[in-house]
């Protein structure tokens, strides 16, 4: 209960700059369903399930096709960014459910299509096999091998810190095998630019840091964002990434 209430204030806090659904028709996540439907994952008249939503970014994109929507996330203040977007958008065929997936209640209640992005709600077996037998179609996109954020490489190496791993689809994959199951992986490969104020910039920098930081890791932060802000102090990242969308 602890870790889980830990968890639900670490993403309370990421909520309030974290990024948002945005209406372009360009974003990752507008295109990403581009693809999909090009792969014959139609969401048009669908229900959909959307595992950890987060701020909506996907869940509105899929809700402006589908006929009803149901978002779930831990994170309160993740959902109530969701509504306020929701409601500008004027998608009133969503709702949402603050919980794990763990704690996801058995209504009975199915899904056309179930879809999990790069969340840490399903990561284990009884995950995947939960998510299978509540939807006739899922979609899971996880990180394969690769996100390097140039700034927060550049404040390991400063900091003499090891990178967290991302790449979690080969337990899925496996599960999946195992279970006799067929899928199809599309891989993606992109480079995300993104452009922070100062404060959401030194927020990222101190999550690698696990714990209280010490003065040292504090000063490496502060002359690496001094270094690399524009006249404005606004800090523009390059994230290199690599993931698979696995479909089943």
């Amino acid at each position: 209960m602890k870790n889980m209430q830990n968890s639900e204030q670490q993403w309370d806090k990421k909520a309030l700059t974290y990024p948002r659904y945005n209406p372009s028709e360009d974003t990752f996540e507008a295109r990403t369903i581009r693809t999909l439907e090009k792969e014959g994952v139609d969401f048009t008249g669908k229900r959909v399930l959307d595992i950890g939503c987060g701020s909506g970014k996907f869940t509105l994109v899929t809700a402006k096709k589908a006929a009803s929507v149901l978002g779930t996330d831990i994170s309160s203040q993740m959902l109530r960014i969701l509504h306020e977007d929701a409601e500008k958008e004027g998608a009133d065929n969503l709702r949402s459910l603050k919980c794990t997936f763990d704690e996801f209640p058995d209504t009975g209640e199915r899904f056309d299509i179930a879809f999990a992005s790069v969340t840490p709600a399903v990561r284990t077996e009884e995950h995947f096999r939960k998510v299978t037998d509540i939807a006739d179609r899922v979609v899971y996109i996880g990180w394969a091998g690769r996100k390097e954020s140039e700034m927060l490489y550049a404040l390991h190496r400063e900091c003499g810190s090891t990178p967290k791993e991302f790449n979690d689809v080969p337990v899925l994959k496996e599960w999946l095998e195992g279970e006799g199951i067929a899928y199809k992986v599309i891989p993606v490969e992109e480079t995300w630019i993104r452009t922070y104020p100062r404060g959401r910039a030194e927020a990222l920098c101190m999550e690698i840091f696990h714990g209280e930081p010490s003065q040292t890791c504090i000063n490496a932060v502060s002359k690496l964002l001094d270094s690399i802000a524009d006249e404005d102090g606004r800090i523009t990242d390059r994230m290199h990434v690599r993931m698979e969308i696995i479909i089943w």
